[in-house]
């Protein structure tokens, strides 16, 4: 164990994972409060006189089929032979709890939690939900820390959690008051055992533990009801060893006590289950195998590697901590499970989408949501206005001519300015807009381009003319953003707002790529048809969901020069380090960011000569990188990758890649 006196253990993920790395036998007392699945019996909000509706719902994860018995096993395994387990529960799983672990166990029994308050019967047409029961197990030789007959009643009275104790944000909706949370703890657990909690929520088992002295390990998949845990279960020790310490030396004032240091208030750090039951002589046996995510990159980036993952994942080490100096779209960083991730770029409108991402950034997500409606705006548009469709067949069946065509767009532009402009929506009106030039430009321009094209080849049928006539209004549209996102004068102060545009365009650009002009001015037009009915949206939910918070709730982002980075986190010998860096080639400017030889020497310097972690780098084959790798010690290995895309001839459809690793 690196750090005897540790006081707590807080994990933010799903604790059928989590349990599995817990040794036989370690924990002294189990008290939870899983999932009730009550929810699935709700009546919905209940209306009341004069006032607000009463929710009557629990929360979305009591929905989802909760089953006693998997957990069963697990729980028993990890107990201590003299351990206890209480777990809150309600009337449809208690037979399941008793199903599952009464033969398995010298006593099961169960306790009630009498609730003084409970929620009200508005119609007084059936019983209060005044009680929850708590089942409980144990075996000969358990913990039992009853003094008199009057503290044995398998009954517990407490109003429901209220304020200042109960949260409001966030909300949690089986909050358990500290108090019988105490109670439970001081019968069954002495100090310093380990008090495990696999459904922490917002903490307050933890909160309880700790005031009483005794380890807390908890986990919690939500990522919101975790940094509400940690928050709480932080404050609670530091508040408790600060209380230790004072009294510790008030008594030393008085020359009856010694203050050692395990009474001082500073030992609040959180410890991960290796550095709990594991020595640091057995390092390598606490590393894990670090498995597959199966989440989805952040965004779109030259030279991504989802595809590669199947070349990367079965040659990963075994490692502790994960480190990532050129993060790019986020493929290896998000497809793998690690304790603790490290990611670096050196694009700082990229880190700031990473940012914004990990904190939930409330303004980013709004202004991406605004421009995603205005890409439905334009398809609205599009359909309330077929006479568009109408000029071009005209225009095809030579009834106008092509300065006609002009003539007619024009006009139809003028007269619909306000509709044309509304399509960006009003909270974006106060920027500067070019929609409607930009309209007026790409509709005359499509419909010249393809009635070449027809003439050259052939007619094109009715619906491949629609999606044409569509995809020049919302590459109008996507014009007006790249030209808000170029004029940076017009978006001073406002991060946000750039930084939503900047993925829009990433999102929206023709095959992902970014390239500036020599003004320094984005100039990648937009995707085309295929894009048309792309939206933002499941992208911006998938921000939001549960598994990519959890993996941000473990991440440390930096925005540096990759060296500046390895340098500032300093990976470790138990550590792993995967690089991605631009290639060998001309093409190795992406985002305004230089990548020289030079650069390349001094990263083969760092990783072959200073590095002290594990590490993989995937790259272009060039005779350059091969010299600088082929080394004693480091191990190289080829793979061939099929671009999709050759940008201006830059890179060969067919190439050689290597994977190099110094283990």
């Amino acid at each position: 164990m690196r750090d005897p006196n540790w006081r707590k253990c807080l994990l933010c993920g799903d604790s059928r994972d989590v349990i599995k790395r817990i040794p036989d036998n370690s924990i002294d007392f189990i008290l939870t409060d899983p999932p009730y699945n009550i929810g699935q019996h709700s009546t919905g909000n209940i209306p009341l006189p004069g006032r607000s509706a009463m929710n009557n719902d629990v929360a979305d994860w009591d929905q989802i089929d909760f089953n006693p018995e998997e957990w069963a096993d697990d729980f028993i395994r990890i107990l201590k032979p003299g351990g206890n387990l209480f777990i809150f529960t309600s009337y449809n799983q208690l037979g399941r709890w008793y199903n599952c672990l009464d033969h398995r166990f010298d006593t099961t029994n169960f306790m009630i939690w009498h609730k003084t308050n409970p929620a009200p019967k508005i119609f007084k047409a059936g019983f209060l939900n005044s009680c929850e029961m708590i089942f409980t197990c144990w075996n000969k030789g358990h913990t039992w820390n009853f003094i008199s007959q009057a503290e044995m009643h398998n009954f517990v009275e407490s109003p429901i959690c209220m304020r200042p104790e109960r949260l409001s944000n966030p909300k949690h909706p089986a909050q358990k008051p500290i108090s019988i949370l105490k109670k439970m703890i001081e019968i069954a657990s002495n100090p310093d055992d380990i008090v495990f909690d696999p459904f922490m929520g917002v903490g307050s088992t933890g909160v309880a533990a700790l005031a009483l002295d005794r380890r807390y390990i908890g986990v919690e998949i939500d990522n919101t009801y975790f940094r509400a845990a940690k928050q709480r279960v932080e404050n609670e020790l530091q508040s408790h060893q600060s209380k230790q310490y004072n009294m510790a030396n008030t008594l030393e004032n008085n020359n009856s006590l010694f203050v050692s240091e395990e009474t001082t208030p500073f030992q609040t750090s959180i410890f991960d289950l290796e550095e709990i039951f594991h020595s640091s002589e057995n390092k390598e046996e606490c590393l894990v195998a670090n498995h597959a995510t199966n989440l989805q990159p952040i965004i779109k980036w030259p030279g991504g590697k989802e595809k590669e993952l199947k070349y990367i994942l079965p040659n990963l080490p075994r490692f502790d901590r994960y480190f990532e100096p050129f993060v790019g779209g986020g493929s290896v960083f998000m497809g793998i499970s690690a304790r603790e991730y490290f990611i670096n770029d050196f694009s700082t409108e990229l880190i700031s989408l990473y940012r914004y991402i990990a904190s939930g950034d409330r303004d980013f997500f709004n202004y991406a949501r605004m421009i995603d409606r205005a890409w439905e705006n334009a398809l609205s548009f599009f359909n309330a206005n077929q006479c568009l469709v109408d000029t071009y067949l005209d225009y095809r069946n030579e009834k106008i001519s092509n300065e006609e065509l002009k003539q007619i767009v024009n006009q139809f532009c003028d007269k619909r300015q306000d509709d044309i402009t509304a399509i960006i929506g009003h909270e974006l009106s106060c920027y500067p807009c070019s929609i409607v030039h930009e309209l007026a430009t790409n509709l005359i321009r499509k419909m010249t381009r393809m009635r070449e094209l027809e003439r050259e080849k052939h007619q094109l049928p009715y619906n491949d003319v629609l999606d044409n006539i569509e995809t020049a209004i919302k590459s109008a549209l996507y014009m007006n953003y790249r030209a808000l996102y170029n004029n940076g004068a017009a978006t001073t102060g406002n991060r946000a707002l750039q930084c939503a545009l900047f993925f829009f365009l990433r999102n929206y650009a023709y095959s992902g790529m970014f390239r500036y002009s020599s003004k320094g001015e984005f100039n990648v037009p937009y995707g085309g048809i295929a894009y048309n009915s792309k939206l933002m949206s499941k992208k911006l939910d998938y921000y939001s969901s549960q598994p990519v918070m959890e993996h941000f709730a473990n991440t440390r982002i930096f925005n540096l020069d990759f060296e500046a980075f390895l340098n500032e986190v300093k990976p470790a010998e138990d550590d792993f380090i995967f690089l991605d860096p631009p290639y060998d080639s001309e093409f190795s400017t992406y985002a305004q960011n230089a990548f020289t030889r030079d650069d390349h020497i001094r990263l083969a310097n760092y990783l072959i000569n200073k590095c002290k972690a594990k590490w993989m780098l995937i790259i272009k084959n060039t005779d350059f990188i091969f010299s600088l790798y082929d080394k004693q010690g480091i191990n190289i290995q080829s793979f061939d990758k099929k671009y999709t895309v050759s940008f201006m001839n830059r890179n060969d459809k067919d190439v050689t890649h290597l994977l190099i690793t110094n283990y």
